[in-house]
């Protein structure tokens, strides 16, 4: 079955580019009601999920806090501060195919691989 192109998703994909500094779904949600009142929270957290199943846009799974979506999907990397929770793009060469120059000890079929940086924004170092 052909997933529907909706207004509401137009919508919520609209203020994702708008913001671009990887916003949380909370993040997306409060800034959408702001021109949207109508748009359910429920609405865009199934937006955002079904637009990265489909992989129009990137999750950002965080193992403290609430994921991130990025609009950007070429390969890339992301830093997160671990006092305020930003997430930033990483500016770096792409580090080639570490799928292959891994060897694994457990016996797992390697299928793909996320890089997260973690540190301490500027504004959070001030």
């Amino acid at each position: 079955m052909a997933e529907r192109h909706t207004v509401q998703k137009d919508i919520i994909y609209a203020v994702l580019c708008e913001l671009a500094n990887h916003p949380t779904a909370d993040m997306v949600y409060e800034q959408v009601q702001l021109t949207h009142p109508s748009v359910s929270k429920a609405t865009v957290y199934r937006v955002l999920g079904r637009m990265a199943e489909q992989g129009s846009i990137l999750r950002l799974p965080m193992s403290d806090g609430a994921d991130h979506f990025d609009h950007q999907t070429h390969p890339h990397y992301h830093v997160y501060c671990e006092e305020c929770g930003r997430v930033a793009d990483v500016i770096m060469p792409e580090l080639g195919n570490l799928c292959a120059a891994v060897t694994d000890s457990c016996g797992y079929e390697l299928t793909g691989y996320r890089v997260l940086f973690k540190g301490r924004c500027p504004d959070c170092r001030k």
